[in-house]
């Protein structure tokens, strides 16, 4: 089916508006259904909580519940009817924050509120709702943004719970399951959703998994189950697992014992142990999808990763129960594949034993925590990571050179990326990034979204490569275009044998900025008039601790494990690495290395990445090539032998890998991949994530 009918026949059947079987007793949210209320009451009475902390009231109501005890409910709802929004700071952040609570203490605790108190509180709420849903800010166009799943998840809430005493319930109803969800979101999903990543990143993004879990489990009690209109949430189980370092890790200075997200976008956290670690969100997530089927693939996968990480959840979904075993994930394939956020892993093994890469290919819109960070990648091995983003949430890091100004975490520098004069990816001029369709005027913004043209999956290797030409660059003449790409291409080989990451950046270099228009005063931007030859391009990469150079290698110990990068083009590379570290954030820099290549208009960078035991022999590289092509020998006395063929120009097309003694053509399409019930499976078409919302 062509995508743009999918879309509209998709579009066609996501307007009709859902009718609820909603009962006319409480609860309705959550403890509605008996089997989980009943669940709930045999856990409290081998596993009893305490009202404590920022959450004595929401506790108090929950223990009232379970416990048929009026004086927790009384006190939880004083606070309710005390509670106004006004009071409380910022209306977004409060009614993000608190909506939950607050709403579920209404519905648990409903049968002590009096006819009076319930006429105040649904005036009072009817106008907090109102005030979200005409706020110029987290509604359309903002779908992976955490404020919106907070309205999502409040909207439905209210109207659920405020159901036969509300006049206006069934708007609220429908605003969340027919307008934001099924409407809003589906688009969404088509554009950036695809694959399960939660874009907004490893803090922020996370609640699209966490806020709607007690509204949609409640509508599904009630006959509609948004789990089961989109793939989005079981994809989200293998993003998840996938974005997870596939043992405890330790980072230099910090954070040490636990398995780790791989950090992207703002993420505040990841010295505290990261949203796996410091918070409830993903393992509230992980208990109820583990609940939920909890005889399908992707029940027991999302178990195993519970076991795995051990992440912290709240009691309700302890009270869920379920086990994992990491058994479970040995029949998994070893890569997955998001094209929504363009994010793709590819490991060795799934225990702490492996080492695992991971690349961030595109730049996933509608969101705010934005970073810069198309084509970036990462690399763990046996609970190191030998090299990784520089992250943070608007933390100052050196800047290019060392020389320049300060840059924040959301600058490319901060990635591993590939930079013409220092940067990468166009700017967006509005909201962006967004995709703008064929015909549609696309006034200042980049020329187009980063293309995968080429994505293969072996049991002996990954290979992926992205045209990035026209993500580089704004439209002509535009004041915000940065004129200095015309070519950019990346292409990772992950060669699972050799434990090597092999990266190919083809770049050709623009002369456009010595046009009348970049030497006026329309250009708004700051930057050098050169010939394309002169056109400075960099191959950035991350290590946590001091790197030594050793002629084309430089290295960096990480306790047990050593980083490596080879660089085999240039021949005869100059190193530059700049401590990243500003006074008062010492903790977001590390040591970035600076490879740059000037004086020719096509420019390449063939790049080895790889990590040792303490004592292992390192591995040999060497690079021998003809007119129309390079090949690259790999060896190693244990890990084998293996040599890579790719083809000169400046676009990706043909090659092989021989790994022993089978050679193995390059794919020129993308292979395909999908999630069923059981698990992820890859296929040998070019049709990625044909299905959307069902």
């Amino acid at each position: 089916m062509r995508p743009i009918l999918l879309a509209l026949l998709l579009h066609a059947t996501t307007t009709a508006a859902v009718n609820l079987q909603i009962p006319s007793g409480h609860p309705r949210i959550w403890y509605g259904n008996a089997a989980r209320l009943a669940q709930a009451q045999t856990y409290f009475g081998s596993t009893p909580f305490t009202p404590q902390g920022n959450d004595i009231q929401f506790e108090r109501a929950l223990r009232g519940l379970l416990t048929a005890n009026n004086g927790d409910c009384d006190a939880a709802l004083a606070h309710l009817n005390g509670w106004l929004v006004e009071n409380h700071g910022n209306r977004r952040d409060a009614l993000r924050q608190q909506g939950e609570e607050l709403l579920l203490i209404y519905d648990w605790c409903h049968h002590r509120l009096t006819p009076a108190q319930i006429q105040t509180l649904v005036a009072r709420w009817n106008g907090y709702m109102d005030v979200e849903i005409a706020d110029d800010f987290a509604n359309h166009g903002a779908e992976a943004n955490n404020y919106f799943w907070g309205r999502v998840r409040n909207e439905l809430i209210w109207g659920i719970t405020s159901f036969g005493e509300n006049p206006r319930a069934q708007e609220f109803i429908n605003h969340a399951l027919d307008t934001r969800f099924s409407d809003w979101f589906a688009d969404f999903y088509q554009d950036f959703g695809r694959g399960g990543v939660f874009p907004e990143g490893a803090d922020y993004g996370v609640v699209s998994l966490s806020y709607p879990i007690l509204p949609f489990a409640s509508a599904a009690d009630y006959g509609f189950d948004p789990y089961a209109q989109t793939p989005y949430y079981r994809e989200a189980i293998y993003a998840l697992l996938y974005g997870t370092t596939p043992g405890p890790t330790t980072l230099s200075g910090s954070f040490s014992g636990g398995a780790l997200l791989f950090p992207f976008n703002d993420d505040e956290t990841l010295h505290q142990g990261g949203t796996i670690n410091a918070r409830e969100y993903l393992g509230d997530f992980a208990r109820w999808m583990g609940a939920r089927a909890p005889t399908s693939g992707n029940a027991r996968h999302i178990r195993a990763w519970l076991t795995q990480t051990g992440a912290g959840r709240r009691w309700m979904f302890d009270a869920l129960g379920g086990s994992g075993n990491l058994s479970d994930y040995a029949d998994l394939p070893l890569d997955y594949y998001a094209p929504g956020a363009g994010v793709f892993s590819s490991r060795t093994g799934h225990d702490a034993a492996a080492m695992q890469v991971q690349l961030q290919l595109g730049t996933p819109g509608h969101i705010e925590h934005r970073h810069q960070d198309g084509g970036s990648f990462q690399v763990w091995r046996k609970g190191r990571f030998l090299s990784r983003e520089s992250a943070g949430y608007a933390d100052n890091l050196r800047g290019f050179m060392g020389a320049g100004p300060n840059i924040d975490t959301g600058h490319p520098l901060a990635h591993n990326t590939l930079l013409f004069e220092a940067w990468n990816t166009g700017r967006w001029v509005g909201s962006g990034p967004i995709v703008i369709p064929p015909g549609q005027p696309r006034f200042e913004n980049p020329r187009d979204l980063p293309r995968v043209t080429r994505l293969q999956h072996e049991p002996a290797f990954s290979f992926v490569a992205i045209d990035y030409s026209d993500a580089y660059r704004n439209m002509p003449d535009s004041r915000v275009d940065w004129p200095y790409a015309d070519q950019a291409w990346r292409e990772f080989v992950f060669i699972r044998p050799l434990q090597a990451l092999v990266i190919l950046d083809r770049t050709h270099g623009s002369a456009d900025s010595l046009l009348p228009w970049y030497n006026g005063g329309g250009w708004l931007l700051s930057g050098p008039h050169v010939a394309a030859a002169q056109v400075r391009r960099s191959f950035i990469l991350h290590f946590e601790t001091q790197p030594v150079a050793a002629g084309n290698r430089l290295s960096a110990a990480l306790g047990t494990q050593t980083a490596e990068l080879i660089t085999l083009i240039p021949a005869a590379p100059v190193y530059r690495v700049i401590h990243e570290d500003v006074p008062g954030d010492e903790q977001a820099g590390q040591y970035r290395l600076e490879l740059d290549s000037v004086g020719s208009v096509d420019g390449y960078f063939l790049n080895v990445v790889t990590g040792y035991d303490a004592g292992e022999a390192p591995l040999g590289a060497t690079l021998s090539e003809d007119a129309s092509s390079w090949t690259l020998s790999l060896t190693h006395p244990v890990r084998g032998n293996a040599s890579l063929t790719l083809f000169k120009g400046m676009t990706s097309a043909g090659g092989s890998l021989t790994i022993g003694a089978i050679t193995t053509p390059l794919r020129n399409d993308v292979q395909g991949i999908s999630v069923t019930s059981e698990r992820p499976v890859w296929a040998g078409g070019d049709a990625v994530f044909a299905n959307g919302f069902e």
